[in-house]
């Protein structure tokens, strides 16, 4: 599959990679009959650059692949062309931001057309890369005061319906359970329980809670989540004891350090979980102090410095 040139690209737009073609963000998009639309059946990767780099691609690229096979979608594009598409736009889409900004970057592959709507059987999957400017404005304030977090009524999807492990983009229960989250407590993230009143994760990040110096972070029913997978080796490199096991919501009430981490954001701090403050003000826990640090150094960039740069901006589309 050839990669051909954007046409009638303005020279300030970013471009995204659909099915081997790159085009300008303004005429990206998917058909109506695409499944991802009518079914929200997609499979997808959220990951990001470091100073423009593309760190732990290859990581990112076969979760993807290895979920399309896992929920039988149809072949999607190689590993070597979507780590070449990523490399191409990322390149480009770069230049466009304020300095000492960077990129989220995004993969995803549909199950298809809808027969139904084709009249036809259709198994042609809409193949994307794109990437966004990462919203430091948005993630400062959690940074600075933590993240509040509200216990949401709904529950995690269970096993049984489809693999929680995978990254999908059959998110309705988030929305909803944020959304919830909000109308509760302005302002304050839902935190999703399974079945058993476990602790699950959030809609976009994994949960770490730290008792006495250990770090605990929920097995089972949760994203196989390579932030995650991070934060274990950083702990392991640095001598912190870290478990996956089933974490109890009362372990959340008691703990000392508790903070969020995902690809884009990496870390941030829990001030509250329905209204219960952790022992160490957000931020200033020597756990997540130490992995802050050890992450920057792992990527090359200073994530905190990054994190509250007051000039970030998202650039014109």
């Amino acid at each position: 599959m050839s990669t051909t040139s954007a046409q009638q690209q303005s020279p300030a737009e970013p471009i995204v990679w659909i099915n081997g073609r790159l085009v300008p963000w303004s005429a990206a998009a998917l058909p109506v009959w695409d499944l991802g639309v009518v079914a929200g059946a997609a499979v997808t990767e959220a990951g990001r650059t470091y100073g423009g780099r593309f760190l732990f691609a290859d990581q990112h690229v076969e979760r993807l692949l290895h979920a399309l096979r896992e929920l039988d979608f149809p072949p999607a594009s190689e590993k070597h062309q979507l780590l070449q598409a990523a490399e191409e736009i990322i390149q480009q889409n770069f230049q466009l931001l304020p300095e000492g900004s960077d990129l989220g970057v995004v993969m995803f592959s549909t199950a298809g057309g809808n027969s139904t709507y084709l009249g036809r059987p259709s198994s042609q999957p809409t193949t994307v890369v794109h990437t966004y400017p990462l919203p430091f404005s948005q993630w400062r304030n959690a940074f600075l005061s933590g993240i509040r977090l509200t216990v949401s009524q709904l529950r995690q999807i269970p096993a049984d319906c489809f693999p929680v492990s995978l990254k999908v983009r059959n998110r309705l229960h988030w929305w909803l359970a944020d959304h919830a989250a909000e109308q509760q407590s302005p302002g304050s993230r839902a935190l999703l329980l399974n079945r058993d009143g476990s602790v699950a994760e959030t809609s976009t990040a994994s949960v770490c809670v730290v008792r006495n110096g250990h770090v605990t972070t929920p097995d089972g029913d949760v994203l196989n989540s390579l932030s995650s997978r991070l934060v274990e080796r950083l702990c392991q490199n640095a001598g912190i004891p870290f478990t996956r096991c089933k974490v109890n919501l009362s372990e959340l009430q008691s703990a000392e350090e508790i903070f969020l981490t995902s690809s884009p954001s990496c870390l941030l701090p829990v001030l509250s979980v329905d209204g219960h403050k952790t022992q160490t003000p957000p931020g200033c826990g020597a756990v997540f102090r130490r992995l802050l640090r050890d992450w920057s150094l792992a990527t090359g960039v200073e994530l905190e410095q990054q994190m509250l740069r007051s000039d970030n901006s998202e650039i014109s589309r």
